[in-house]
């Protein structure tokens, strides 16, 4: 009989990529605003449009160092024009009127004054005055006059009051605080910075040791939680608790119940495919699990991390992921990061938004059928070779395969095989 791929080998059907995801995404809402000051919001997420406290620029001004005059007194066919020089304006001044027949030295950025018709300024390498720090000369000499060209930066011209400088779900950065407080706009209503707990779960796990003497027969070091609490911190987050569990159901629900009234989001490692002792899974079914509402454990269409969960508890978003280490990093890029998104305040349409290239393979790959094929690499940006680089081990347990790891490979649904040369999508990491 043929093996039918739209089920794991339980019966339970496969979900796909985009399904999961969207679905992930639908659990999230954002969390709460608060005013903060535009100087101390980088990083947070507007939670309502910034709109323009002043215009910009807020007063006319030189775009040159040089001579402000009137057009007027450059009649076209007669240069060299010399004119007497009357006054100085040195930009953060007030300005200076330009009588008919004279000239003011103006800076860069120095105010023109409020009626700027008729009014021109002159580029200080288009007279007879060097350039740079010298005394206000008696006269200058305009060599050159470009009409249609004023220097001239109007008031309100880039922006006016009221304009909106940035809309809501728009990440604050340095340009972003830098626009808002060009505008006048000291302060933003933004989106707190979500609070995070991680629970990794299973008997085998201990803390970190230093040698396998260490480690009692059967256990392994616990690397999936620092690992996902680092990564969450590389988000943003504003704090991130995080447990270790046994396998028993009764003490995994107790601390996931009290992480999941203190935290935003809680993100488990472990315990959620089919086996005797996933705990997560078997906790999270239990009719016993109070407080759980919308769960669901089952496949998803991808290597590595095909078993996932996910659903509330006490109305907080609870995403299951793998145990093993390299399918626990995969999905926090596929999964954990958006939601981590949306609950900062970033729509989800745009949390879901991954930065793509198309690079050369340069090994031979092979996909898996009925499953999008994910592998972690580095990139090589050697110039005119620009290719991804894939470490040697590639299961999902290698977890020494993500050292120096920026980006992965994404081979989508029954991509068949992939030859050196062919070009294949990557998934950046850091940009």
């Amino acid at each position: 009989m043929a093996q039918d791929h739209s089920c794991d080998h339980h019966g339970v059907p496969f979900r796909s990529l985009s399904d999961h995801l969207a679905a992930v995404l639908a659990v999230g809402k954002p969390t709460a605003t608060r005013t903060v000051a535009t100087e101390e919001s980088a990083g947070l997420v507007l939670a309502a449009d910034a709109r323009a406290n002043l215009p910009v620029p807020p007063f006319s001004n030189s775009a040159m160092d040089g001579f402000l005059v009137r057009a007027a007194d450059l009649p076209a066919g007669d240069s060299p024009w010399e004119l007497p020089v009357s006054g100085d304006i040195p930009a953060g001044q007030t300005p200076v009127d330009v009588a008919p027949g004279t000239a003011v030295r103006i800076m860069t950025g120095a105010p023109t004054p409020v009626n700027t018709e008729g009014l021109m300024v002159v580029p200080v390498e288009d007279t007879n005055v060097p350039a740079g720090a010298v005394a206000l000369p008696d006269k200058v000499v305009i060599t050159t006059a470009h009409h249609d060209r004023t220097h001239i930066r109007h008031r309100g011209e880039n922006c006016q009051v009221g304009d909106i400088i940035a809309h809501t779900g728009t990440v604050i950065d340095a340009g972003v605080i830098a626009s808002l407080l060009s505008t006048g706009v000291t302060s933003v209503e933004a989106y707190d910075r979500p609070t995070v707990a991680v629970i990794s779960a299973g008997d085998e796990l201990v803390a970190s040791v230093d040698s396998v003497d260490q480690l009692r027969p059967g256990t392994i070091p616990d690397s999936n939680r620092p690992m996902l609490a680092e990564l969450l911190r590389e988000q943003g987050v504003a704090k991130v608790r995080s447990v270790v569990v046994n396998d028993n159901a009764a003490t995994f629900r107790k601390q996931l119940d009290a992480l999941s009234r203190e935290c935003d989001l809680v993100v488990t490692s472990g315990g959620v495919s089919a086996g005797a002792f996933d705990v997560v899974k078997e906790a999270l079914t239990n009719p016993a699990a109070s407080g759980a509402t919308d769960m669901w454990f089952g496949p998803v269409q991808i290597q590595p991390g095909k078993p996932q969960g996910l659903g509330r508890v006490n109305g907080t978003p609870v995403i299951c992921l793998p145990g093993n280490p390299v399918s626990s990093f995969v999905c926090f890029y596929l999964f954990v990061m958006p939601l981590v998104r949306v609950l900062s305040g970033i729509p989800p349409q745009a949390a879901a938004q991954q930065a793509r290239l198309m690079l050369p393979s340069h090994d031979h790959i092979k996909a898996p059928k009925g499953r999008d094929l994910f592998i972690p690499c580095a990139i090589d940006w050697t110039e005119g070779d620009v290719h991804p680089v894939i470490p040697g081990g590639m299961g999902s347990h290698f977890v020494a395969s993500l050292v120096g790891i920026s980006a992965i490979i994404h081979l989508p649904l029954d991509h068949g095989k992939t030859q050196p040369g062919d070009l294949v999508p990557v998934i950046l990491l850091k940009v």
